[in-house]
This record gives C-alpha cells, sequence and structure tokens, in this order.
C-alpha cells in the first residue's frame, strides 16, 4: 500500500485509515490544493476523499451579459461623493 506523497507528485494517493488519521488535515489540505482524490484503504473496501466541485464559489458565476448599460470603463471613474448625505 502505497504512503503519502509530497504535492508535487503525480499520483493516485493511496492512504492506510491510521495514516489518514495522522495526516488529517494535510491530506485535506493537498486535496483542495492539487484537486486530486486520496483513497482509503480499509478490511471492507476503500472510500473515495475528492474535492467538491461546488466549493469553487468563482467558477460558479455565471456571465450577465448587458447588464452595464454603456461603457463599463466608465464606472472606474464614477463618485458618488456629492450625491451622498449621510443622515446622522
Amino acid at each position: 500500500m502505497h504512503a503519502f506523497q509530497s504535492k508535487s507528485s503525480t499520483m493516485p494517493t493511496f492512504l492506510t485509515a491510521t495514516r489518514l488519521r495522522a495526516e488529517l488535515f494535510s491530506t485535506l489540505d493537498h486535496i483542495l490544493d492539487t484537486g486530486e482524490a486520496v483513497e482509503v484503504k480499509r478490511p471492507k473496501g476503500s472510500v473515495r476523499i475528492v474535492r467538491n466541485p461546488s466549493t469553487q464559489r468563482l467558477a460558479s458565476l455565471k456571465p450577465h451579459p448587458g447588464t452595464i448599460n454603456g461603457n463599463a470603463d466608465d464606472l472606474a471613474n464614477l463618485s458618488w461623493e456629492q450625491e451622498w448625505k449621510p443622515s446622522l
């Protein structure tokens, strides 16, 4: 059975439950950083831990074409300071 290897290697990663327990947080960080799955071997079978694609929040954004009327570059110089009247 293979042990956990460095982040730079390409591998199907296999761990025992004991090794996973000892290296839980580094294993989870490895999965999140690389997207590589980790397989945990048990006597009754194996379990895979994979990165959930929904955790990539920016990747799920949908474009909204036509939302800005006019030139989008004009928004960089937009100022509300003269219009803003805070009520205290």
